[in-house]
């Protein structure tokens, strides 16, 4: 009897030993086949930003760079900046400059951005075209002439000053080119002026040199060469007058005033001997500045 007691009671411990080992093996499994949880990702940058704001067909540039200042203000100046690239033309020329300009204390925060956006310009690969559209600005708008000069003295950057003074001195010289001298002369003095940055003078002068003056330097050196009563030009000549040319008339190659034969003078004049009283070189200027003829003066000598 108590073989069967011991027999029964080992059973028993052998069965509930198995229930145990057979629910750590399930156990074991279930947590083996449980698939791991997905990390959680921080989002990217790229995704966190809102996107770069694209200036719509019907949007105003002020209204853009407004919006672009209420939804990332710290890119306001470069937005400004890649505007112009995008569009090189008078018109956002016109449109930046404007907003610089303000004095509205409600925009203030918008026109400095917008302001430091020029210097961006003058040292990017738009420069150039900067200058070029700048240049047709002013010819076409002489209006916008101080507030572009006041513009370069608010940024006060070297760059930017340079690239003025050069769109400064292209329009000078197409506006001389073009017989606009009231402009031209306009343009000079506004680079003159009190306050004008130093660097924007320099670029306007350096450029100014081999285009301002044009067709008008070899007319003033042949004036130079060839003064009122000098030799070396004819009397039909626009630069002199009275000169020892040879279009006289066939007696004589001496003029009145000329060279060779002073006023009152023995100047061998169709023939003759005997100068002129000195009537004849007078009359001959005052006829010149009087009609502007610039025909061969007939001698009143004596034959």
């Amino acid at each position: 009897m108590p073989r069967i007691r011991n027999g029964s009671m080992l059973v028993g411990a052998m069965f509930i030993a198995s229930m145990g080992l057979f629910s750590a093996v399930a156990n074991a499994q279930n947590v083996e086949t449980t698939p791991p949880a997905a990390p959680q990702q921080a989002p990217s940058v790229e995704s966190a930003a809102a996107g770069v704001p694209v200036k719509a067909a019907d949007e105003t540039t002020a209204a853009f760079l407004s919006r672009v200042n209420t939804t990332n203000p710290d890119t306001v100046s470069i937005a400004a900046a890649e505007l112009f690239k995008q569009s090189p033309t008078q018109g956002m020329i016109r449109d930046l400059v404007t907003i610089a300009s303000s004095t509205d204390a409600a925009t203030a925060d918008v026109t400095g951005k917008v302001t430091s956006g020029f210097p961006i310009i003058a040292v990017s690969t738009s420069a150039a075209q900067f200058s070029e559209q700048l240049s047709g600005l002013i010819l076409s708008d002489s209006g916008q002439l101080p507030t572009i000069v006041a513009l370069a003295q608010k940024v006060g950057n070297k760059d930017f000053s340079e690239v003025v003074g050069e769109g400064l001195a292209l329009a000078h010289a197409t506006a001389m080119r073009n017989g606009n001298t009231i402009l031209a002369a306009a343009i000079q003095l506004q680079t003159k002026g009190a306050n004008v940055p130093a660097d924007l003078l320099i670029a306007f002068s350096e450029n100014i040199e081999g285009t301002a003056a044009g067709p008008a330097a070899p007319a003033a050196a042949a004036a130079a060469a060839s003064p009122i009563g000098g030799a070396g030009s004819s009397p039909a000549s626009a630069n002199s007058i009275g000169g020892s040319g040879t279009a006289g008339d066939a007696g004589g190659t001496a003029q009145a005033g000329g060279g060779s034969a002073p006023v009152g003078g023995g100047g061998g004049s169709s023939g003759g001997t005997t100068g002129s009283t000195g009537t004849s070189f007078f009359t001959t200027i005052n006829n010149f500045f009087s009609t502007g003829s610039t025909t061969t003066p007939v001698s009143t000598s004596p034959v």
